[in-house]
């Protein structure tokens, strides 16, 4: 009556062996890894232009969407603490505000 007994071949072991260390290794390897820092619960709570922290004249530029230069009340939009302040921000009654009035009122909000 012939054996189905297979024996294994030391190829074969050192192969599983190798397999099941790289797998213990890889999952050991990604427990270790620390979370990524959670959103805070209000999204909205957070200003809206949050990549680092940006100068005045930063915030400024990518706030004028049509590069003229003036912030229109509908760009100031997009930052809601100039858009209350608007009229106040707006020295010259021309109804945008200039690079030179954001940084003036910019800089007063941070003395």
């Amino acid at each position: 009556m012939p054996s189905n007994h297979r024996y294994l071949h030391a190829f074969d072991l050192r192969s599983v062996v190798l397999f099941t260390s790289l797998t213990l290794g890889g999952t050991t390897a990604v427990l270790a890894q620390t979370a990524a820092p959670s959103a805070p619960a209000d999204a909205s709570a957070q200003p809206a232009l949050t990549a680092k922290a940006l100068t005045p004249s930063e915030v400024f530029m990518r706030s004028d969407v049509n590069r003229d230069g003036q912030l229109s009340r509908a760009e100031a939009k997009n930052l809601p603490s100039v858009s209350e302040q608007f009229d106040q921000w707006d020295r010259d009654g021309n109804g945008q505000i200039s690079m030179e009035e954001f940084l003036l009122n910019a800089n007063k909000r941070h003395e």
